[in-house]
């Protein structure tokens, strides 16, 4: 009985150490398993030509893939995969887990317009939609690199509130998908990094508005300033000003949103602000 017993357990382990195995192939050995936040960012550093995760495939940055993960993206386990300059595929994961995103109530919101959207402005909304979206889809070369710099000289703690559920008077609305600094009205502007401004405007929600095409998917959008110092098309070096701070669109008071969104995916700017080795990491 002995015998079978333990020829029964060597059948189980036989089949577990095969299991394994067939799971993660020697060319790709499993390793330890990061948890990342929703909106938070994974570094996979070394010899990267190329990355991929899900159906998106991107170049890698200076040698290094980074996965972001949007906002709202569901709990779990999912595959990530790098090429190496040799050609060689290898597969990884990383564990999404959930972040405590806080709730916004902002009561007595004076300008009602943006609570209860007429018709004609909701027609407006989704006409400037039509021209914001595609800005998420580009996938030029990368024109940066990490830690993004400052955008403004002097750097007040931001709120603690990307991804919050917000409401108005009471009404729940969209998510917010930037982060929000205290700087003053007129403060100048500065652009994260090189790129392209790809989009200037006085958008509904957003005030004014500029967007600016980094590379390799990153897009960087600056709302509710009160003026310009750029044009749609001009190439901006990093630190230069874009506008100035101020409190236009549905805005509370003078404050600049930062947000970002890198190969279509919602994620905290904080994240891109600080030094990518203190990003979670795969081996």
């Amino acid at each position: 009985m002995k015998k079978y017993i333990l020829s029964s357990n060597l059948i189980g382990l036989s089949f577990l150490a095969s299991a394994y195995l067939f799971a993660y192939p020697a060319s790709s050995p499993q390793r330890s398993i990061p948890n990342v936040e929703q909106g938070g960012v994974v570094r996979w550093a070394g010899d990267c030509v190329r990355c991929s995760m899900g159906n998106k495939h991107w170049r890698a940055l200076d040698g290094n893939c980074y996965f972001p993960v949007d906002m709202a993206k569901s709990i779990g386990v999912y595959p990530v995969y790098r090429w190496n300059k040799q050609g060689h595929r290898q597969k990884r994961y990383i564990d999404v887990v959930k972040r405590e995103f806080i709730r916004e109530d902002f009561k007595d919101f004076p300008k009602t317009e943006y609570v209860d959207v007429s018709p004609r402005n909701i027609a407006r909304v989704r006409r400037e939609q039509s021209q914001v979206m595609p800005l998420f889809r580009r996938e030029t070369k990368a024109d940066f690199d990490l830690p993004l710099g400052a955008p403004a000289s002097s750097m007040p703690k931001a709120e603690n509130n990307f991804g919050a559920f917000r409401t108005f008077n009471g009404k729940p609305r969209n998510r917010h998908t930037g982060v929000d600094y205290p700087i003053a009205e007129g403060q100048p502007v500065l652009s994260l990094a090189p790129g392209r401004v790809v989009l200037v405007g006085d958008h509904f929600f957003g005030g004014k508005s500029v967007y600016v095409d980094h590379g390799d998917g990153l897009v960087a959008m600056y709302l509710h300033l009160n003026s310009f110092a750029v044009v749609k098309g001009d190439r901006v070096k990093k630190g230069q000003k874009l506008g100035e701070v101020g409190a236009t669109g549905r805005a509370t008071g003078p404050h600049l949103h930062l947000g970002v969104r890198w190969h279509n995916s919602r994620i905290d700017p904080s994240a891109l602000l600080a030094a990518p080795g203190s990003l979670p990491q795969l081996q």
